[in-house]
């Protein structure tokens, strides 16, 4: 009585990841193991047929391509695994169908149901080239989306080859003895990424051609292809996550940083090669004579338009002065999930005066610009949203003076050391 129980209920357990497998879809983060069916057996050697598991649809177009990379990778050649808890080295892959090279021969017989384990790989994520279209940091920002969408899958263990260069200044300053980790606990520890990850995009009309290669970084070989389309809104609506730390030293500024005369030249924004806080000698610099314009809302502002993910951020620090005493402001804007035109701003006032000012302001104390939700959005041909800050959908961030409270409509501001920070 008891065995037939037994087999009563590996009879149901069965049926149940049969109908898991057929009709229920999975989070790919989820997988841990792959079902299997022995094909044939040589001593320590085991063809298996996998049952490949369904992911659930993605919300994003880098999402998707996440879930690609993920299910390409899954059983790679030359990797080690375990197959019911016993070492194996991935021979051969064909589809569904995986060649296994045992430690020790296997026990069992064709017809056998096995468990294969999903081992974690390293893999580094290189940059992506716009071969063609208008949109140069397309390749970019969506190398930072889907860097993160890799580490949150759970299946790899992301190396920055991006960030490359700041890993070897922080050696490099391990090295002068400034720093309380000595050399020889720094230098040789980087991680040794097994795969590579590269792509192309390129703009088709209103869709951008995306191709991936999966490389072998100790072979060279390609190990996998990707190739899909993506919609151009859905590629515009990827937010850049990375950390901004803008001190304008460069002879080159991001297109991101709107320059030149704004507002019928209420103001006008250049890029000041002069002077810089903390004796640097390169800012920003706005002009401004806020008389040209009689709007009493109006806001004469250095603006940076990059959308953005800020959700892993505490709030903007930078440094400021002006030719006269007077008020800034900071003004974000940010967007509803459902529709890009619904828009929210939001503020934090400081005081601006000759001499260079370090200006901290946290996200949690930001507030509802209320003559926004009057008449700012509508001038910008936007309705004002839920009024709840949604650090996900930063549209833009401008740090500038606005005419409201100002008794002084007419001079300079500058601008410098822009960043993000955490706590």
């Amino acid at each position: 009585m008891r065995r037939v129980f037994v087999l009563l209920c590996l009879g149901i357990l069965c049926s149940c990841a049969g109908a898991h497998r057929a009709g229920q879809a999975v989070d790919s983060s989820s997988i841990l193991y792959i079902q299997g069916v022995v094909e044939s057996v040589s001593k320590n050697e085991v063809v298996l047929r996998l049952q490949l598991p369904e992911f659930k649809k993605a919300d994003t177009a880098v999402q998707e391509l996440a879930h690609r990379v993920v299910e390409k990778c899954m059983v790679l050649e030359g990797i080690r695994t375990e197959m019911n808890g016993e070492p194996a080295v991935v021979r051969e892959t064909r589809g569904s169908s995986v060649s296994l090279q045992l430690e020790q021969p296997f026990g069992g017989a064709a017809g056998s149901l096995v468990r294969l384990k999903v081992p974690k790989k390293t893999i580094a994520v290189v940059d992506f080239e716009v071969i063609r279209g208008r949109e140069k940091d397309a390749g970019r920002v969506t190398l930072e989306g889907l860097t993160t969408a890799l580490i949150d899958s759970g299946h790899f263990t992301v190396v920055e080859r991006t960030k490359l260069q700041a890993v070897l200044t922080e050696i490099g300053l391990s090295m002068t003895g400034l720093t309380k980790e000595t050399p020889d606990k720094v230098v040789g520890n980087l991680l040794m990424a097994d795969l590579l990850l590269t792509g192309t995009l390129a703009q088709q009309g209103m869709v951008w051609d995306t191709n991936l290669r999966i490389v072998n970084v100790r072979t060279g070989q390609a190990m996998a292809a990707i190739s899909t389309q993506m919609k151009m809104s859905a590629l515009s609506d990827i937010r850049d996550t990375g950390a901004l730390d803008e001190d304008f030293e460069g002879n080159t500024i991001s297109s991101s940083w709107l320059t030149g005369h704004r507002a019928r030249g209420a103001f006008r924004v250049t890029h000041d090669t002069t002077s810089g806080a903390d004796s640097s000698s390169r800012s920003f610099r706005m002009d401004y004579d806020l008389q040209v314009i009689p709007r009493e809302e109006m806001f004469a502002r250095i603006a940076n338009m990059l959308k953005r993910d800020l959700s892993l951020y505490s709030g903007i620090e930078f440094s400021v002065k002006a030719s006269a005493s007077s008020t800034g402001a900071l003004r974000m804007l940010t967007s509803d999930h459902e529709d890009a035109n619904t828009i929210d701003a939001w503020g934090g006032t400081f005081e601006i005066g000759p001499e260079w000012k370090k200006v901290r302001i946290p996200f949690s104390e930001m507030v509802v610009l209320r003559g926004w939700i009057k008449r700012g959005a509508q001038s910008y041909g936007a309705k004002p949203g839920k009024q709840i800050l949604d650090l996900s959908r930063v549209e833009s961030i401008e740090v500038g003076v606005p005419k409201q409270h100002n008794p002084v409509l007419k001079g300079s501001m500058w601008l410098d050391k822009v960043r993000f920070y955490s706590e």
